[in-house]
This record gives structure tokens, C-alpha cells and sequence, in this order.
């Protein structure tokens, strides 16, 4: 998951910037929220369509479609025997 904040300098993208944020799952996930206004509602004022671009630029920077990630974790470099 994703948060999309709206930060006093424009939309930032982090887990811990200061604000009312949004959370997505994908790029379809944007184009989504930004079709159906979500990002008014989540961020409780009007948004102008340069900050959704921005937002748009930003967002493409971080791991976007949850099918790139790993389904079980990952293992740990020096698998030996189990216990049991």
C-alpha cells in the first residue's frame, strides 16, 4: 500500500509525511481515485488537476502494482536445518 498526502509544499508520497493521506494499491488504483474525485474526499478540499499530475509523477517513483511484489516474503540467505 501507498499513501498519497497532500503536503503543505504538494502531494508527496510516504508512509509518514504529516496530513490527511490516501491510500492505494496501484497505478489502476490512481486513475481510479482521480476519475471518481477520491482524493477531494480523502484530503477534504478541492484538488486542482496540476496536483493531481504531480501526485501522478510522484506516485510513479514507488512500487506501484502489488504483482511485482513477493506472495510468500522472502528467505533467509543461510537456510539450515529445522528444529522439529
Amino acid at each position: 500500500m501507498v499513501r498519497c498526502v497532500l503536503a503543505p509544499g504538494g502531494p508527496a508520497v510516504s508512509r509518514t509525511a504529516p496530513g490527511r493521506g490516501a491510500w492505494l494499491c496501484s497505478a489502476a488504483c490512481l486513475d481510479t481515485a482521480i476519475r471518481r474525485r477520491q482524493f477531494e474526499r480523502a484530503w477534504r478540499c478541492p484538488v486542482a488537476q496540476d496536483t493531481l499530475d504531480a501526485l501522478r509523477i510522484a506516485f510513479d517513483g514507488v512500487i506501484t502494482n502489488m504483482e511485482e511484489l513477493p506472495a510468500g516474503g522472502f528467505e533467509p540467505a543461510g537456510t539450515g536445518p529445522m528444529k522439529g
